[in-house]
C-alpha cells in the first residue's frame, strides 16, 4: 500500500497507514525495520508531521536511508 497523500487524506488515514506500515513484527520480523527508526522513536512520533499533514510521507522517510 503506498501512502496516502496529504492533499487527499485526513489524519486518521494518515495516522492509519503508519501504524499498520511500522507495527512490530518480533520475533519473526526477519529484520523489518520498524523497530529502528531514527533516534530510536517509534514510527508514530518519526512521522507525526506526516500525521498532521505538514510534510509527505517520502520526505521523511527519506531520513531512513540517509541515517543508515
Amino acid at each position: 500500500m503506498l501512502a496516502p497523500q496529504i492533499e487527499y487524506s485526513e489524519r486518521e488515514e494518515r495516522l492509519e497507514f503508519v501504524q499498520e506500515r511500522f507495527v512490530c513484527k518480533y520475533p519473526s520480523c526477519g529484520g523489518c525495520g520498524s523497530c529502528n527508526l531514527p533516534d530510536g522513536l517509534p514510527a508514530v512520533e518519526f512521522f507525526a508531521d506526516y500525521i498532521d499533514g505538514k510534510t509527505e510521507f517520502s520526505t521523511l522517510a527519506a531520513k531512513i536511508w540517509e541515517n543508515r
